[in-house]
């Protein structure tokens, strides 16, 4: 059996109790003294187990610092930012967005880390860090102005564009069309929600926004104002010239052109162009210029031609608007002379080409005695029709054309036929030149629509294949009934005149008999003609003479009495 001595136990345990604080307190002063000269030592650097992204710093110095916050700010940059709306994410850098890593402030929170303003807390922070290093989280910085802009130049910013108010006269009456609100995202409130997440400091940055309406820019002050400049633009008259034509439009017409557009101060009014040229073209219609003809020439049977005028104008070029528009401003003081445009851009060119007025398609020549007056007949009317163009389905009059032949015309009194018998008249012999167009007629295929043959068989012309003329009454007509223009072209002699018909040959023309009988005392004839058309096709025709048996005689051979004169 063991004895204990408990004295001796309430001794130890008297020792005990004193030396544990002793050591206790021994040990927190060897701990605040290694704490005292650990911050001395880091007086100019980072705490001790200190540590920012994952890297440790402790013992860094403030230039040991740029390269870790350089790196960081980089990393920062290329991080992405998310701006969500209902149906569209702007997702960018946080370069883009303006956010970046706050350097200086970095920098000073490492510098001050574990280094509070209580010596407490600051050695307490020391211990901690013993076991745990202290990690310092990266702080940002957000330019909101950068960030606005990034908003406004985001595709789809604008989820539907206001519409701004406008006005229209084109019923003749000016009508408002009231503005609509679009939807977008507000770039500052995006902007503004954004800062705040940067704040916070938790990357990467995502905010969500809602759309907001989006006021038209204008409102009822502006409208009311362009309502009042447009009224007073269509409150003139403006008269206008075009093509050496003069017409004046007044506030009615004027206003139907009147329409709104959107200028930095407001509404402007403004003329529509797609009005205004409507408009003129329909006012100004008869106020087109004379298409030019081509004149012909025909040397050695090569036909050349030359327009006779300048091309036609027609209302209206570019510009026009424009004038008229600076004019009403003006109160319409002064004359508008419109600008035109070529109603042919080639001058005609195409057109006369497409006529086809290349070859000889028929010809005839007549002779007769010279020197005589019906010889300057002859050539003042062979002068006139010379350069006649009939195009397709056109019909040529020769007593249309040339008109009655007069001493004031040219022509002199020669030997003509009337009612049988041989007497002169101003105007006589013109019928050799209607035979001689005939006969050119004839054999260009040509459909004739009103001839005379003499009364008289006269031996210069071919048998019962002739006309004569007499005015008004007795004509030669005939229409060109082929796809082709048809240029009439004279030429004479002392001698001679002869007619050539030129165009593309389109008819293959044949003579194919004759056939004659007796109607009482005179002759009667009928000479058929064959044409045969670039298809094929065969069109069968005839023409007719009956001839009195003499001067001064009908057909029952009985005297007829002379004309007057």
């Amino acid at each position: 059996m063991v004895a204990y001595d408990s004295g001796a136990m309430s001794r130890w345990s008297a020792r005990l109790l004193i030396g544990a604080p002793l050591v206790l307190v021994g040990l927190l002063l060897t701990a605040v003294a290694a704490w005292g000269v650990d911050t001395m030592v880091h007086v100019d650097q980072v705490n001790r187990n200190v540590t920012i992204a994952g890297v440790p710093v402790g013992g860094f110095t403030e230039r040991d610092l740029d390269p870790i916050l350089d790196e960081l700010a980089a990393t920062t940059a290329t991080g992405t930012v998310v701006v969500a709306a209902p149906g569209l994410d702007i997702t960018v850098t946080n370069a883009e967005a303006g956010i970046s890593l706050d350097s200086e402030a970095m920098r000073l929170a490492l510098l001050d880390a574990g280094r509070q303003s209580n010596p407490v807390s600051s050695f307490s922070t020391w211990v901690g860090a013993l076991r745990n290093p202290v990690q310092i989280e990266p702080i940002y910085a957000i330019d909101v102005a950068v960030a606005e802009e990034m908003i406004r130049s985001a595709p789809g910013w604008v989820r539907v564009a206001p519409i701004e108010p406008s006005f229209t006269a084109e019923s003749g009456e000016f009508v408002v069309n009231k503005g609509v609100d679009g939807e977008y995202i507000d770039p500052l409130l995006a902007a503004e929600a954004l800062a705040a997440e940067v704040a916070f400091g938790a990357s990467p940055f995502s905010v969500d926004v809602n759309w907001s309406a989006m006021a038209p820019r204008l409102d009822d002050e502006d409208v009311a104002a362009g309502l009042a400049a447009a009224m007073d633009l269509a409150d003139t008259d403006l008269a206008v010239r075009l093509n050496e034509e003069t017409a004046y439009l007044g506030t009615t017409t004027i206003t139907r052109w009147i329409e709104s557009t959107l200028g930095d101060d407001g509404l402007v009014p403004v003329f529509n162009e797609e009005r205004v040229t409507e408009s003129l073209e329909r006012l100004l219609d008869g106020f087109t210029s004379d298409f030019p003809q081509p004149v012909y020439l025909v040397e050695d049977r090569t036909v050349t031609y030359g327009m006779d005028g300048p091309p036609a104008r027609e209302c209206c070029d570019d510009g026009a608007t424009e004038l008229l528009y600076r004019e009403a401003e003006r109160g319409g003081s002064s004359f508008v002379f419109l600008p035109t445009r070529l109603v042919e851009e080639d001058g005609g060119e195409e057109r006369v080409e497409t006529l086809g007025i290349t070859e000889l398609v028929g010809e005839f020549t007549t002779n007769h005695a010279c020197c005589e007056s019906r010889v300057t007949n002859i050539h003042q009317i062979a002068d006139i029709v010379r350069g006649v163009i009939l195009h397709p389905g056109e019909r040529f009059s020769v007593n249309e054309f040339v008109g009655e032949r007069t001493v004031e015309k040219g022509f002199v009194a020669a030997g003509a036929i009337h009612s049988g018998h041989f007497k002169d008249d101003v105007g006589g012999g013109v019928s050799q030149f209607a035979t001689t167009l005939f006969n050119a007629a004839f054999f260009a295929g040509l459909e004739f629509d009103d001839y005379q043959s003499h009364t008289i068989y006269l031996s210069r012309y071919p048998f019962g294949r002739e006309a004569t003329l007499n005015f008004p009454d007795v004509d030669l007509s005939f229409i060109n009934n082929t796809p082709y223009g048809v240029l009439i072209w004279t030429d004479y002699t002392d001698t001679s005149i002869t007619v050539e018909m030129y165009s593309t040959e389109y008819w293959q023309v044949e003579e194919t008999g004759q056939s004659t009988w007796r109607s009482g005392a005179c002759r009667s004839v009928e000479t058929f003609r064959s044409r045969t058309s670039p298809g094929g096709e065969v069109l069968e025709d005839s023409v007719r003479a009956r001839y009195r048996p003499g001067e001064g005689l009908d057909c029952n051979g009985n005297p007829t009495p002379k004309p007057r004169g």
